[in-house]
């Protein structure tokens, strides 16, 4: 009996060293941040309509507007094409942006833009290049639908690293 009571005697201290050896590590540091991101860039547009009037199929031409953008504080911006069905009824249709001192060509293949803008009053004139297919194809009648849009980069996207390759579909920054 003394060997049974001796065995269980050695068990539980075991199991206490093991218990006391657990709760003798320790954390050696903790780490606390708060991080601050500056606020994405804030803007305000007038919006230009670019009526095309009555289209026939082969017909070429232009049209020109001006818009009014207004950046509150400096940063990168997508200008992007919505050219969703615009395949389907000309087959050129070449959009020129020019924002102060940056022209940005957009096209059926090529619908989006990255720019710099810092803060200011932008008067921005858009130049619409098209010709309608010979066979076009979509809605007949198209009222008031976005064509151009701008926001900023980050917005819904992750933050912008400038590029400076060239002759790609995506590269970014200024054209001429």
């Amino acid at each position: 009996m003394k060997t049974w009571l001796a065995i269980a005697l050695a068990f539980f201290a075991g199991l206490s060293g093991m218990a006391v050896a657990a709760n003798m590590n320790g954390v050696l540091a903790y780490l606390s941040y708060h991080l601050i991101l500056p606020p994405p860039p804030t803007y305000s547009t007038v919006a230009a309509y670019i009526n095309l009037g009555n289209l026939t199929p082969g017909m070429s031409g232009t049209a020109e507007a001006t818009t009014y953008l207004y950046v509150n504080s400096s940063g990168y911006f997508k200008v992007e094409l919505h050219h969703e069905d615009l395949g389907h009824v000309f087959s050129n249709f070449t959009v020129v942006v020019i924002i102060g001192n940056q022209a940005i060509t957009l096209n059926l293949h090529r619908d989006e833009y990255v720019v710099y803008l810092g803060p200011g009053n932008y008067t921005t004139s858009i130049t619409v290049y098209y010709t309608v297919k010979l066979n076009p194809k979509g809605p007949p009648n198209v009222v008031n639908k976005p064509l151009i849009t701008i926001k900023p980069v980050g917005e819904h996207e992750g933050n912008y690293t400038a590029s400076n390759s060239q002759g790609n579909d995506e590269d970014y920054g200024s054209e001429s």
